[in-house]
Parts: C-alpha cells; structure tokens; sequence
C-alpha cells in the first residue's frame, strides 16, 4: 500500500521513505480542536525514571520489610529486561514465552544469570507449556505465572530479579511467593503514595525547561 501511493502521489507531495514524517488524519479540522493533550507516558518513563522506581522500591524493601541492606549495592540495569516477559512466581524464574505458550529456551533467568536449556526442560518436565489455568487468576487460583504487560514493569522485573540473584549469591534460603509479594507491594507503595508523581514532577519539568531554554536560544 505503501508503494501504491507513493506511485500514484507527484514527487515531494510525500516522503513515505522519511521516518520523521507527519500523516494527519484529514477528516479532522485541527481548527475547532479547542484543547491539545499530550500522552507522556513513554516519553517520560526513560531510564532516569525506571531507576527511581527501582531504587526507592529497593530501599522500601531494606527499611520497612528489613530485608539485607546488601541489596543496596544494586542498581536499575536498563537493558535487562523488556516488556510482555512472564515469572514463574514458584520456581522464581523469569521468562520469555511465544504464542502458544511455551517458554521460549535461552531466554530463561534466575535472579541476573541465564539458566541452561537442559534444566529448564527438566525443571519442566520436557514440555515447557504454561496452562492458561496457571496464568490467570479467572479461575479461582492464585495465578503461578505473572504477565509483565508494558514499559512499568521493566523496574519491577529487575528488582526481582536482583533480589533473587542476591539471595542466591549469599546462599539464603527465601519464600519464592511471599518474596515476590513483598516486591509487588514495593512497587506499589511508590506508585500508590506518590513517590512516582514527584518523580515524574521533577522529570516534566526538567524537559520542559531544557526545551524552553532551546527556543529561546
């Protein structure tokens, strides 16, 4: 389709092949739009963000549910983990999976460190599909499996992770359930009190400056 109109358009007219372009719908008058939003949910969920999550969400399991302060020593790692990974919540594992369901092999961790495709097939029996039953809690059960669906979860993902890599460095025993109960409501406590909202404060206003200072440059 693409090509088609970029065939039937005169040169100039536009540049289908410039990923910077514009594509307005023209059914809508921008003339009797009174009011202009801006989603800066992903714009403002950068690196600087995720690494406040973490850290606050990390010193909220240190000072208020007495984990080890040696867990202070880890940092957010932006490119550990992306977005729609599951965790097997009981075996502490995190995971990527297809369509159908099945954990895809070589992109199993526990804690920070892969694990080998030959335990993952035994830990699974040879047969690493995750029941639906086991990954919604629709049907009455507490789910086994949780979805990390978007870009929010990227902090949660790594603080999990981190933890566990500490716990098994240090050669701790821990509950893999209420481990990963007391980090969701880590998370939660930042979103829920308003931790984020400043943060997020702070970040808007140091974009906003920054551009403002650009144009009057």
């Amino acid at each position: 389709m693409k090509k088609l109109v970029y065939d039937l358009l005169s040169p100039g007219v536009c540049n289908l092949l410039n990923p910077t372009t514009i594509y307005a719908n023209n059914e809508i008058s921008l003339g009797d739009i009174e009011i202009y939003v801006f989603d800066c949910n992903y714009m403002l969920h950068s690196n600087l963000l995720h690494s406040m999550i973490f850290n606050t969400s990390r010193d909220i399991l240190i000072e208020q549910f007495k984990y080890p302060e040696g867990l202070g020593k880890y940092d957010y790692i932006p490119e550990f983990a992306i977005h729609a990974f599951h965790s097997d919540v009981r075996k502490s594992l995190l995971m990527k999976t297809d369509a159908f369901d099945y954990a895809q092999l070589g992109t199993v961790y526990r804690g920070l460190e892969p694990v080998p495709d030959g335990e993952v097939i035994e830990l699974y029996s040879g047969v690493q599909h995750i029941p639906l039953c086991q990954m919604s809690g629709f049907y009455g059960k507490v789910p086994h499996y949780k979805q990390f669906m978007d870009i929010f979860s990227l902090p949660e993902m790594t603080l999990l992770s981190s933890v566990i890599d500490y716990f098994i460095t240090h050669g701790i025993e821990f509950n893999q359930v209420h481990l990963y109960k007391d980090i969701s409501d880590a998370i939660r406590d930042v979103y829920v009190k308003g931790v984020m909202h400043k943060g997020l404060k702070k970040i808007w206003n140091r974009i906003f400056c920054t551009g403002m200072k650009s144009m009057l440059c």
